[in-house]
């Protein structure tokens, strides 16, 4: 298996060991990349190229292909086998780390690909089988319109400029990792509900963290380790609790203080944004509309 240290030489780009070398997979330059996104363990590219012949390669973390173009036929060989199909729109390929094949594209296709470190996949498992290493069965052009969505919202995240945050980025890279170990894990962990939300301590230290950080990027990752549990299982109960997702009550909670401060005329709707952690002004008044229903100029207008 090769090292994490080898993969990570060069992370601007899906790369795969070919022979002795490491080379980057797709031909050409991606039209989106998710390389100088906040993103942690994962890689977007989408792609679009012409007939192709991937020569035998070991990819280096999980990943997970969506079929965008219109149908066209892939040929495969691996492990010792020949296999061919009509993959439409939709269709999921989904190959563990380690494996190994080559693959022929006789038309043009078109696809977003999604390389995922181990670490992200350890992630999703429950407390009790943290540790473990995660195996995937391999999936040549499946259906699956749960991960279809996820990669379809990444892709609009990206192309928005990443206007959720890194918080949104995170939420739906543990909702993929979750859904690829319970449905193309080799051992996998089981649907384990939890109907009560967090306790009530655990709770108050999240959202006094939250209070607290409100001018700044926050990770999922922060959220869950002030709760004291996995990235995945924190995002669960805490929806339970107080009925939206972190993500979303962290925008509210962002949106609720900017109003205070516009309040205040000495306040500018820049400083404004500073402070409740949006990056330009641009984006805070985008996200601040769609929450709010009236831009912060409107806003303060009306006062």
């Amino acid at each position: 298996m090769p090292s994490a240290v080898e993969h990570r030489a060069d992370s601007s780009r899906i790369k795969v060991r070919r022979g002795d070398e490491c080379v980057v997979l797709m031909p050409g330059i991606p039209t989106l990349s998710s390389a100088q996104s906040p993103w942690q363990g994962a890689l977007l590219e989408r792609h679009s190229f012409g007939p192709h012949t991937f020569e035998k390669h070991q990819h280096l973390s999980h990943f997970v292909r969506l079929h965008t173009g219109k149908p066209a036929p892939i040929i495969w060989h691996a492990n010792g086998r020949r296999g061919k199909k009509i993959t439409g729109p939709g269709s999921i390929f989904v190959w563990s780390r380690g494996t190994e094949h080559s693959v022929s594209f006789p038309d043009s296709v078109a696809g977003i690909l999604l390389n995922l470190e181990p670490i992200l996949l350890q992630q999703a498992l429950p407390e009790n089988h943290r540790g473990r290493d995660v195996e995937l069965i391999d999936q040549w052009g499946v259906q699956d319109p749960q991960i279809e969505h996820i990669l379809r919202a990444l892709e609009a995240e990206l192309e928005d400029g990443l206007s959720g945050g890194r918080l949104l980025g995170d939420s739906l890279l543990c909702a993929l990792a979750v859904r690829l170990q319970r449905s193309y894990g080799v051992t996998p962990s089981g649907n384990v509900k939890r109907r009560n939300g967090l306790p009530r301590a655990r709770l108050n230290r999240v959202i006094e963290y939250v209070e607290a950080n409100l001018d700044r990027e926050m990770a999922l990752a922060d959220l869950a380790q002030t709760a004291g549990m996995s990235a995945h299982y924190f995002s669960e109960l805490f929806r339970q609790s107080v009925h939206v997702s972190p993500h979303q009550y962290v925008l509210r909670r962002r949106i609720a203080r900017a109003r205070n401060l516009l309040n205040d005329p000495k306040i500018t709707i820049f400083e404004a944004a500073v402070r409740t952690g949006f990056s330009d002004q641009s984006h805070f008044t985008k996200v601040f509309r769609r929450v709010a229903g009236v831009t912060p100029t409107g806003y303060r207008a009306a006062l």
